[in-house]
């Protein structure tokens, strides 16, 4: 069975703290088209995910504030994302990212509630580390796939995508800041929440930071802020841990440490939504 993208409004308990909007309202904007110029800088590039609490991303936002632009488009900040993931009847995508294998897809549908655009994507991680995504601007999923759709899976997706459905859906509300002086970005993700057909899970207190920076690049006040705060790298995969939350049949040992923090700072592992 598919599942449709949400038209409701999100509840409140999945949404991130107010004074955190705030905060990152207060902040000079950045145009899209600025944003366009800066990322062709970004070609060869590090990225490094942080998890850390609402608390500490409000710590983190005003000790560097002054040395970032925060991303605006149509004159909004923070941005509404819902992803639909699919995969098949043996999870052959998240069984690849679980045992660490490389060349390994993620087949989903991607909107983007202030522009209103909906993406069918496909994302490779390669053997070599480096991360490839082809999509189409397509409309919201309703049963099957367009034939537009399908033409574009034969050619940019290696496994019969017609035995893939619907298996997990994420949201959350994203904000980005920019470098005033160097080629690099954060994205902030808040009010994380997963959901299938049959349960839903939230986490009002986390956000996921995730810094892109020119390769060779020193002095990011970020990354400064963040070892200094204690706040260290680590892998995260919004679909990884959204199938190991949901799923009780799937293995999940490698994303026990992750699960675990959701836990401490989720009291009783998550708010249902």
């Amino acid at each position: 069975m598919h599942t449709r993208f949400t038209d409701r409004e999100p509840d409140d308990r999945c949404s991130p703290a107010a004074e955190l909007q705030a905060l990152v309202g207060d902040i000079d904007g950045i145009s899209l088209s600025e944003l366009d110029g800066l990322n062709a800088l970004l070609m060869t590039r590090v990225e490094r995910k942080h998890l850390m609490t609402t608390g500490q991303c409000r710590e983190l936002i005003t000790g560097i504030s002054d040395s970032y632009r925060v991303l605006e488009v149509q004159n909004i900040k923070t941005g509404r994302y819902e992803t639909m993931y699919y995969d098949n009847n043996s999870f052959i995508n998240y069984i690849q990212h679980h045992n660490g294998k490389g060349n390994r897809y993620k087949l989903r549908y991607r909107h983007y509630e202030s522009s209103g655009d909906t993406f069918l994507e496909v994302k490779k991680k390669s053997n070599r580390g480096a991360t490839e995504k082809t999509r189409i601007k397509t409309c919201r999923p309703s049963s099957g796939f367009a034939p537009e759709e399908e033409d574009f899976l034969r050619s940019a997706f290696p496994y019969d995508f017609r035995g893939f459905h619907p298996v997990l859906t994420t949201m959350y509300d994203r904000f980005t800041l920019v470098s005033k002086e160097s080629p690099e970005r954060i994205t902030f993700d808040t009010g994380v929440s997963f959901r299938n057909s049959q349960r839903a899970v939230s986490y009002p207190g986390l956000v996921i930071g995730e810094i892109k920076y020119e390769k060779g690049a020193r002095g990011s006040p970020a990354l400064h802020a963040l070892r200094a705060m204690g706040i260290r790298t680590r892998g995260f995969s919004k679909y990884c841990t959204g199938v190991a939350l949901l799923y009780d049949q799937v293995k999940h040992n490698r994303f026990r440490e992750n699960l675990l923090f959701l836990s401490r700072h989720s009291p009783g592992g998550g708010v249902p939504c």
